[in-house]
C-alpha cells in the first residue's frame, strides 16, 4: 500500500472568476467572491454543471443547488465539478428534481459532486437524490473522485472527504477510482434499502486507488436478486485500503474485496 499523506491546504488570495454553468446551460445560482472563496448567495437551480475554477473554495453556506433537466434533452454530467487541478467544496447541499431516466456513459454520467483529475477537500456537504427514479442506469454517484491512470503506479490526486451526508444515490454514495489517495472519514452514506433495479454500493475504492476509510456510517445497500451483490464498502482492484471503526447496517454485504477478474461486479472506471 502506498503511503497515504494527510492533505495540507494553503490557499493564497487570487483573482477569482465567477462560478457558472457552461454557456449552453442556464442557472439561477450566483456567488459572492472574496479572495479565493466563492459563497453561494441562496438556494438556486441549474440545468448544467456548475464549474469550480482552479484553487477556489465553493462555500455553499448551507444553501442548495438543485439540478433539473434543460428545456430540451436531459441533465448531463455532474451537478458540481472542478475546472482545474485543485478545488474545495464545503457546506453545500446538492439535490435533483425529477431527472429523466436516460442512461449515459463517460463524462455524461450523472454525479452530484465530481473531482476529475483534481486534489482537494469535499467537506460537510449534503448530497441527496442523485438519481433518475427507480433506474438501472450505472451512474448517479453522490460524490466521485477520479484520476487517470486507472491502475496502480500513477501520480495520486490527494483528496479529503469528510463530514458529508449522502442519501438516495442511484449507484454509489462515495467513489474514488484510479490514481487517488483518499481520506474518507466521518461520512453518513445511506442507500435505498432492498431494491431489485440496481445493485448499489456505499463507498467504493477502485482501479488502483488507495484510501483510509474510517468512522463512516454506511447502510441500506441491498440488491434483492442474487445475480449481483450490493456492498457497504467495495474495494475493487484497489491498491490498498485501511478501513477501521466504520458502522454498517442493512447492507447485503458489509465489506467486499475483489481483485483482478474476481467477483460478480462490473463497475466502470
Amino acid at each position: 500500500m502506498r503511503r497515504l499523506v494527510t492533505l495540507a491546504i494553503a490557499l493564497a488570495f487570487l483573482a477569482v472568476l465567477p462560478l457558472a454553468a457552461p454557456s449552453e446551460g442556464t442557472t439561477t445560482c450566483t456567488f459572492t467572491t472574496l479572495g479565493s472563496t466563492a459563497t453561494l448567495d441562496g438556494d438556486c437551480t441549474t440545468d448544467a454543471t456548475i464549474l469550480v475554477p482552479n484553487g477556489v473554495t465553493l462555500d455553499g453556506a448551507g444553501y442548495t443547488i438543485t439540478a433539473g433537466d434543460p428545456p430540451s434533452g436531459h441533465f448531463l454530467g455532474a451537478v458540481v465539478k472542478n475546472a482545474g487541478p485543485f478545488a474545495i467544496v464545503r457546506n453545500l447541499t446538492v439535490d435533483t428534481l425529477n431527472l429523466t431516466n436516460v442512461c449515459d456513459g463517460g463524462d455524461a454520467r450523472l454525479r452530484g459532486i465530481l473531482f476529475d483529475g483534481a486534489s482537494g477537500i469535499i467537506h460537510n456537504n449534503t448530497v441527496l437524490n442523485i438519481n433518475q427514479g427507480p433506474s438501472g442506469c450505472q451512474e448517479g454517484n453522490a460524490i466521485e473522485v477520479r484520476n487517470a491512470p486507472f491502475a496502480p503506479g500513477g501520480t495520486d490526486a490527494l483528496v479529503w472527504i469528510s463530514g458529508n451526508t449522502v442519501t438516495n444515490y442511484q449507484k454509489t454514495g462515495i467513489v474514488t477510482n484510479g490514481s487517488v489517495a483518499a481520506t474518507i472519514v466521518g461520512n453518513v452514506v445511506s442507500g435505498f434499502g432492498p431494491v431489485d433495479f440496481i445493485a448499489q454500493n456505499g463507498i467504493q475504492i477502485g482501479f488502483g486507488g488507495t484510501a483510509i476509510v474510517q468512522e463512516n456510517q454506511i447502510s441500506g445497500n441491498d440488491y434483492t436478486p442474487k445475480s449481483f451483490v450490493s456492498c457497504g464498502l467495495l474495494m475493487f482492484e484497489a491498491d490498498g485500503v485501511r478501513a477501521s471503526q466504520n458502522h454498517f447496517a442493512d447492507n447485503e454485504r458489509n465489506v467486499c474485496v475483489f481483485g483482478r477478474g474476481g467477483g460478480q461486479f462490473n463497475p466502470e472506471p
